[in-house]
């Protein structure tokens, strides 16, 4: 796993929102406003709604906004820490800023009233603040740990699931394979060596780390030695047309995601078919996203019988939708004689 998946991976463990960023800081200013508007509700009083209104919003934003900035800076060494010593730092945090901003306020006030020449603290108000404080700082850091802990449990989940599809979705040509090298092996080494080396790279590839992403040029590398070893076994029966319209480097896809395809349309469009057929891969964008489209010829047999093509299809897509969620689709269809497999996968932030 590289460097920057460990460090999304850590960031996901950490049971606190990052109030660095400004979704979360703009949760917080809701969160105190509506605060901010049940405390006037309940003070209500017709002539001076919006005055209090006001203050409460002013010196609530004031503790919120502050907290949000010192758990923001504080977030690297918190990050350090256990949960429940991260969980009572930021609770203590909080309660300091409520405090010092009570007490800060409080001064200010009395500044501005020139009739008051030593700040009096009302410390029934402080309390108040402190107490307001307390129950709501608990009832966010404990919901903001079980959401951790919920999501904790759903990305188990979906990474148990996902190494079961990945476990599915294995090349089904081994034993032709393991055929035709001991075919060459006396009449061609030179061309054996080359598929062995061929099958280190697919093996290498079905082992790597699921989750992770590689570039698309190295899946369509890893599709060309797969189609090299098929073709030595049908021989002209099998043609491939790729139609590529992007540079492969720059974008990334789940690796082994195009080759079961291509095997799938090999397997099931080209292998029954007597004078077999051509494989055409059509690879650019469509909708800001990644568009790979897979086109198979089908027999009058088959044509009807693409269940076999189907269960391939959606392994794959139940694979795409644990790691991009609603964002990656798959989808396939019978054009004529055609089967055709349209994949879309975000290009954004690859």
């Amino acid at each position: 796993m590289s460097q920057d998946d460990n460090n999304i991976a850590e960031q996901k463990r950490f049971f606190l929102p990052d109030f660095c960023h400004v979704q979360s800081v703009f949760f917080v200013v809701l969160v105190a406003e509506m605060l901010a508007l049940l405390l006037s509700l309940a003070r209500f009083d017709s002539y001076n709604f919006w005055y209090i209104l006001g203050r409460y919003s002013l010196f609530i934003q004031w503790i919120a906004l502050l907290s949000a900035g010192l758990l923001c800076a504080s977030r690297p060494r918190l990050k350090k820490l256990t949960d429940t010593q991260a969980g009572l730092t930021s609770y203590c945090l909080v309660l300091l800023v409520t405090l010092s901003a009570s007490m800060l306020a409080q001064w200010l006030e009395s500044g501005l009233d020139a009739s008051v020449h030593e700040t009096a603290w009302d410390w029934n108000a402080i309390s108040y603040s402190l107490f307001v404080s307390a129950i709501l700082s608990a009832f966010w850091l404990r919901l903001f740990y079980l959401q951790s802990q919920h999501l904790v449990r759903l990305e188990a989940e979906a990474d148990a699931k996902l190494q079961a599809l990945q476990a599915r979705i294995k090349p089904h040509f081994l034993f032709n394979s393991m055929n035709i090298l001991s075919s060459l092996i006396s009449i061609d080494p030179k061309l054996a060596e080359e598929v062995v080396e061929d099958l280190s790279e697919l093996f290498r590839a079905s082992l790597s780390e699921h989750k992770n992403l590689v570039s698309l040029d190295q899946e369509v590398d890893i599709c060309r030695k797969y189609l090299h070893i098929e073709k030595l076994r049908l021989g002209s029966r099998l043609q491939m047309d790729w139609n590529i319209k992007v540079s492969l480097e720059n974008y990334k896809i789940p690796p082994l995601t195009l080759q079961p395809l291509i095997e799938n349309a090999v397997y099931h469009g080209i292998q029954p078919l007597v004078d077999g057929g051509e494989v055409t891969v059509t690879i650019g964008l469509a909708e800001e996203k990644l568009h790979i489209t897979i086109t198979n010829p089908l027999g009058s047999e088959a044509r009807d019988k693409t269940e076999g093509n189907q269960v391939a299809v959606e392994n794959i897509s139940h694979r795409l939708a644990l790691i991009f969620g609603s964002d990656a689709t798959l989808k396939y269809r019978v054009d004529g004689n055609q089967y055709v497999v349209d994949l879309f996968i975000p290009s954004e932030g690859l």
